[in-house]
């Protein structure tokens, strides 16, 4: 935590956790793996094949060449564009500016349509079908060399949605583990000032030195695995460790116990949810409460939420304008932003006698 910053509440702004939905950025996962290649490719030409059957129900044609020019266009124009997709995902990869790849698209699907008209015209030629008039020929080209060119600003316009999907997946990804990194150090300077106040104490030091050990592996291990890959008990598990750095600190001036429901502890949560609030707890608690210290940690699960309290006595600390949050505190409030967006809250609740501050997350299920 930042030296001597004063832990004092939050104003609206702060309070604000996002201006998105929090499944936001689950539905856009989801429409990446969506708007793939294949789906839309197969989807795309079968439902093609509605054109052709409901001008054939109506009776709008009747020549023969025509209705054959028209059940075989879905089959023709899905081996057309499966042709084209490796050309067009090495145009993607090249980068072109759109000023020039508009026109050169627009050209590629006349010429393209073109061809194509034309082969299946000849097939017909060839079956002594009836031939076409000049006005059919241009229309039928026309409207193919449109379908063509929906098709391909469709594959440049999903392939850039996916990569910027992509992009800012991997930078908030960054972000949240920028973030948790910056937690860490503040623990281990903790724990080093503990080993320094005790130094005299052998077996004192020994014992910090291992809780500090046990703690840090956990973290390490965190950094390995996705965000949501540890439940809230072996974080709280973890944080014994961090409890018992601090029991050897303050001796008999720290009292801490955790209430926590079995529901709770199975919850999958963020690295690091609790431990900002607990060293701000102890940090700025021991500034104003009468000794011991007592600090309560609680969570439950209510309407398919997880609530965490961590509760210090004390009174709250007056806010100065010209000091903020430690980075802790600073740093979950970013980090719930990232994952949740706007159904995180974070808010706070103090009395004379005591502070509390309370984090509620949506439950994240088991993978």
């Amino acid at each position: 935590m930042d030296g001597k910053q004063e832990f004092r509440p939050l104003d609206q702004t702060e309070l604000c956790l996002g201006g998105n939905s929090p499944s936001w950025m689950n539905a856009r996962l989801f429409g990446v793996k969506f708007f793939s290649f294949w789906p839309l490719q197969i989807s795309g030409w079968t439902f093609s094949v509605l054109f052709p059957l409901a001008i054939w129900w109506m009776g709008t044609i009747n020549e023969p060449i025509l209705i054959w020019l028209s059940f075989t266009r879905p089959i023709s124009g899905f081996l057309v564009t499966f042709a084209l997709r490796s050309y067009c995902a090495e145009v993607f990869q090249r980068g072109i500016n759109p000023y020039v790849l508009g026109p050169v698209l627009m050209f590629a699907a006349i010429v393209i349509g073109w061809a194509e008209f034309k082969s299946a015209y000849w097939l017909c030629r060839i079956g002594g079908l009836s031939d076409l008039t000049h006005q059919t020929s241009v229309a039928i080209w026309g409207y193919r060399s449109l379908t063509l060119l929906f098709w391909l600003l469709l594959y440049f316009s999903i392939k850039s949605f996916v990569r910027h999907s992509e992009i800012a997946r991997e930078f908030r990804r960054s972000e949240i583990r920028l973030l948790r990194s910056q937690v860490n150090p503040h623990f281990l300077f903790n724990a080093l000032t503990t080993i320094m106040a005790v130094r005299k104490d052998e077996e004192k030091v020994a014992l910090v030195i291992q809780s500090l050990a046990d703690y840090l592996r956990f973290s390490l291990a965190q950094e390995e695995v996705d965000q949501s890959r540890h439940t809230l008990g072996q974080e709280l598990d973890a944080l014994e460790n961090y409890l018992e750095v601090e029991r050897i600190r303050f001796q008999k001036n720290l009292e801490a116990c955790m209430d926590i429901t079995a529901e709770a502890r199975a919850a999958r949560v963020p690295s690091a949810l609790v431990q900002p609030l607990l060293e701000n707890a102890i940090k700025y608690g021991q500034q104003t409460s009468q000794l011991p210290l007592c600090i309560s940690i609680t969570g439950c699960l209510s309407e398919d939420k997880l609530h965490i309290a961590v509760e210090n006595s004390g009174h709250w600390v007056q806010s100065d304008p010209t000091r903020s949050f430690g980075i802790g505190i600073t740093n979950l409030r970013k980090r719930l932003h990232l994952l949740y967006g706007d159904e995180a809250q974070l808010s706070f609740d103090n009395s004379e006698s005591a502070v509390k501050v309370q984090v509620s997350i949506p439950i994240w299920n088991p993978a």
